[in-house]
């Protein structure tokens, strides 16, 4: 039997409640701050990140700016195998594309709303939405511009979640306005190995 190792860190602000439900779910949690991740000595090494809903508001994190400074070795990190997830910005100003750090072209349209998703049952990842109602999933917006596979969508034909393949690694990109399920969290970050940030 191959062992596992679940190493996810969740780039943040400060210490918050979406920290501990990793935790709980996964033993471990790690906490980086944007001053710690913009730093040109930080290193790190995960099985999976997370970028929670609002990372592109500027009147509500300082993320953006860091995640901008560090998108070469955010873009290494998914080549050489690592998994990221992150959530919808949240940026009802539309200051410019809150994506631009991600090695690939992503647009987004922030609403929020509830909505009847279809689900694609063949997808590891559908069990983000374990245990919701997903005739009602509330979302902060879509995706209209994606380069990878929508893995739920809403009855407007856009998805709210879509996995993206970078290399040897996975992106994931969710509008998602719930936190992901116990067992997406443990699958997310199951991993043979840790990867280099």
């Amino acid at each position: 039997m191959m062992d596992t190792h679940n190493h996810i860190a969740v780039f943040w602000d400060n210490k918050m409640m979406f920290h501990r439900l990793v935790e709980d779910a996964c033993g471990y949690c790690e906490a980086v701050t944007p001053l710690m991740l913009a730093a040109p000595f930080y290193k790190g090494r995960y099985t999976g990140i997370i970028i929670p809903t609002g990372f592109g508001n500027l009147q509500y994190s300082k993320l953006l700016p860091a995640l901008r400074a560090v998108s070469g070795r955010i873009e290494d990190y998914l080549e050489n195998g690592g998994k990221l997830l992150v959530y919808g910005a949240a940026d009802p100003a539309n200051t410019g594309n809150p994506y631009n750090w991600l090695p690939v072209d992503v647009e987004y349209h922030f609403e929020f709303a509830e909505h009847k998703l279809e689900i694609d049952a063949s997808s590891p990842w559908k069990s983000l939405f374990d245990g919701y109602d997903t005739d009602k999933f509330a979302a902060d917006g879509w995706f209209v511009k994606y380069p990878g596979k929508p893995v739920a969508v809403a009855e407007n034909g856009f998805p709210v979640l879509v996995e993206c393949p970078v290399g040897e690694g996975t992106l994931l990109l969710a509008s998602a306005h719930e936190y992901p399920s116990d067992a997406f969290l443990k699958q997310f970050g199951a991993a043979a190995t840790e990867i280099q940030f």
